[in-house]
């Protein structure tokens, strides 16, 4: 057994042993907490089985998105807390002995970073019934806390930690357009557009699946109360700073809020669900309020300039310090930067709202906003070759975020799929690389780490309840070129935007429109119109099984792979065929199911030098795949389990649980 099939046997057993555990914990554990909802009982709602085709199959030993979707959803669901209605633990500090994961105000990433929007859509691509208790107290507790104005409410008290840390609360809007803080007693729970926008995009997940009218009623009743909350100035409108109280009213006067981290929280984040249902059932309102805060983003929130170059946030102008990896980062005069998922999250949002609206104007300019995030500067530490995007767009900055890594990848995807860009290439090397790296697959290196810190005491708010195991299967915080964790470990906003990037990219790699198949990735993959099998990157070869008839099939090539390059050979059932080029893609015709098509085609090897964050690396790829890095990390070294890639000329085979959706959900 090599090192790698050593590392994958260790993971999948891990990974067993923590199902086990985890199972007995939901089992056993006794509520201890009591969270003061808005409301005290929902209506009557159920949790649609996920039907599906489940069948065994042997596939290639290569990266399968469908596995590390069923890791994410261990993950997503074991860093919760059955004694507070499974309310996740939204931070994880690995740099103290023991390693813990902590409760604060900030758990309500587990709604506004998409947490619980995206793991139906996981259970979607996977059929996984890992956990699955949790789903439908996630949603009773949704529903639990929309409140009689229809917003979606916070509760802050019924949980010792409601108030620690809070931000992006305050102040406070009352009823009579006074405000308080959240630390004034007297408020209960809070609201505003940043707790309700992933509720209407979760809500829309479940109304896709299960048609209950009651998702679309509480989600229009909410569109509806947001529009009411808004400072309208000529075409377009804003969110004033700080949350409601329940019927709250806002001073039409107060001050717009601005920039890619509190404006963007504030605003720009709503127009994503608001253009998700909008497209789902063409309710007008949602595409009219969604308009308004489009229209703020680009123009308004100093966010974006006119050309979409990314601009500085007015809290980071001046000398600031980033207390979080350390050092000082000198920004005076800097125009151009700032916090990537602040302004990744809002293009992403822009994004969306083109998309459904077929506003071909602001497509463009998204493409423009994102060209720019790929082509800062070298000073910026930008990687298009491995999917590397700095926490803080400024000059040296060491540590990636995987939240704006995720917002890049589905940017990438979502441009790719309206026609305004082809960066199918680049999410081909980001998915491979840094991405892949991120999420933590093996509790070991965690306990490695950890055994070198100083001891520090649980407090009430943390747990070092077997952390490491809970958290296989999320994503970093903080990582470097070649470093997992550069400091804490893990923040779960991180958790809810990684993965929704990884659904998007397993859910568009094979596109079926009228006669013609695309596979834009040769990755491992099922579906209902053909199983891919990739050797990639062991060797270029991919097989595609046909399960329904298909008029033209077409395999996008690897980009180091030119159009017409006579190494490419395109066999049917065996039979050698004369490949036909279709730009990127070759294209094989008229086939049956049953039928096998394999491409082969060369993979080179090389070395190149790469500036990543602040730090410049030699990088040994074959083909897309970075398989070794230097100078290696020391603590949670990335890229230390690929040697195989180039010791072995073939892939190894595996016998896996595939799984086709009856119904997918594309999003």
């Amino acid at each position: 057994m090599n090192r790698r099939e050593l590392l994958r046997a260790t993971t999948l057993s891990s990974l067993g042993r923590l199902v086990d555990v985890r199972r007995e914990i939901s089992s056993t554990a006794t509520p201890q907490y009591r969270p003061e909802y808005a409301r005290k009982e929902v209506p009557p709602f159920q949790i649609v089985p996920y039907r599906g085709e489940s069948y065994e199959d042997t596939v290639p030993d290569t990266l399968d998105l469908q596995e590390r979707a069923e890791l994410a959803i261990h993950g997503m669901t074991s860093i919760t807390d059955p004694r507070c209605d499974y309310e996740i633990f939204w931070l994880a500090d690995f740099f103290r002995n023991p390693p813990v994961m902590l409760h604060d105000f900030s758990d309500w990433c587990q709604n506004v970073e998409g947490i619980m929007e995206v793991l139906p859509l996981l259970r979607t691509a996977t059929g996984s019934e890992l956990n699955s208790e949790v789903d439908a107290i996630w949603m009773r507790t949704l529903l639990e806390s929309i409140g009689s104005d229809g917003l979606c409410y916070i509760p802050l008290n019924g949980r010792p930690w409601g108030r620690i840390k809070t931000a992006g609360i305050d102040p406070v809007w009352k009823p009579d357009a006074s405000v308080t803080w959240s630390g004034d007693p007297r408020i209960s729970q809070v609201a505003n557009a940043c707790t309700s926008q992933r509720a209407i995009a979760t809500m829309t997940v479940y109304y896709l699946r299960d048609h209950n009218s009651m998702w679309k009623a509480t989600i229009e009743k909410m569109i509806d109360r947001l529009s009411q909350l808004t400072i309208e100035r000529e075409d377009y409108c804003y969110f004033p700073a700080g949350s409601c109280e329940e019927n709250a009213k806002i001073n039409q006067r107060a001050d717009m809020p601005v920039g890619s981290l509190w404006g963007c929280s504030w605003n720009s984040r709503t127009i994503q669900g608001l253009s998700q249902y909008f497209k789902v059932t063409g309710y007008e309102p949602a595409r009219e309020l969604a308009g308004k805060l489009a229209r703020y983003t680009r123009y308004h929130g100093q966010i974006f300039d006119s050309q979409g170059r990314w601009l500085l946030d007015p809290e980071a102008k001046g000398r600031k310090l980033y207390p979080d990896i350390g050092g000082i980062y000198e920004v005076e005069g800097l125009q151009f930067g700032g916090h990537g998922h602040g302004h990744g999250i809002a293009l992403v949002s822009l994004m969306e709202y083109a998309e459904a609206c077929g506003d071909k104007d602001l497509q463009k300019y998204c493409k423009a906003a994102f060209e720019w995030a790929l082509n800062p500067g070298a000073e910026y530490g930008v990687s298009r070759t491995v999917g590397w995007f700095p926490e803080w767009y400024l000059p040296g900055y060491q540590a990636s975020e995987s939240c704006i890594d995720g917002d890049m990848l589905a940017l990438a995807v979502k441009l790719s799929r309206v026609g305004a860009g082809d960066y199918w290439d680049d999410i081909d090397r980001w998915i491979r690389n840094h991405f892949a790296e991120a999420q933590l697959l093996r509790p070991e290196p965690v306990y490695q780490l950890a055994q070198d810190q100083p001891h520090r005491s649980v407090n009430e708010n943390e747990t070092a309840d077997r952390v490491p195991e809970r958290s296989v299967g999320v994503w970093a915080g903080w990582a470097s070129g070649n470093e997992w964790a550069t400091w804490i470990g893990i923040q779960h906003c991180c958790t809810g935007n990684a993965p929704r990037a990884l659904y998007y990219v397993w859910s568009e790699m094979v596109e079926r429109r009228n006669d013609i198949l695309r596979i834009h990735l040769l990755l491992n993959r099922a579906s209902s119109w053909a199983d891919v099998y990739s050797d990639l990157p062991f060797q270029g070869r991919v097989d595609v099984k046909m399960k329904q008839e298909c008029k033209n099939l077409l395999l996008r090539a690897p980009e180091w792979v030119e159009s017409n390059n006579p190494q490419v050979a395109c066999r049917l059932n065996g039979t050698i065929r004369q490949p036909i080029w279709n730009g990127r893609y070759v294209a094989i015709e008229n086939l049956r199911a049953g039928d096998r098509a394999t491409l082969t085609f060369p993979v080179p090897v090389r070395t190149v030098q790469e500036r990543i964050g602040a730090q410049t690396y030699t990088l040994v790829i074959k083909g897309n795949t970075v398989v070794s890095i230097e100078p290696p990390g020391n603590r949670m070294p990335l890229y230390a389990s690929r040697t195989s890639f180039l010791e072995n000329k073939e892939a190894p085979r595996r016998k896996v649980r595939r799984f086709v959706a009856e119904t997918e959900v594309r999003w």
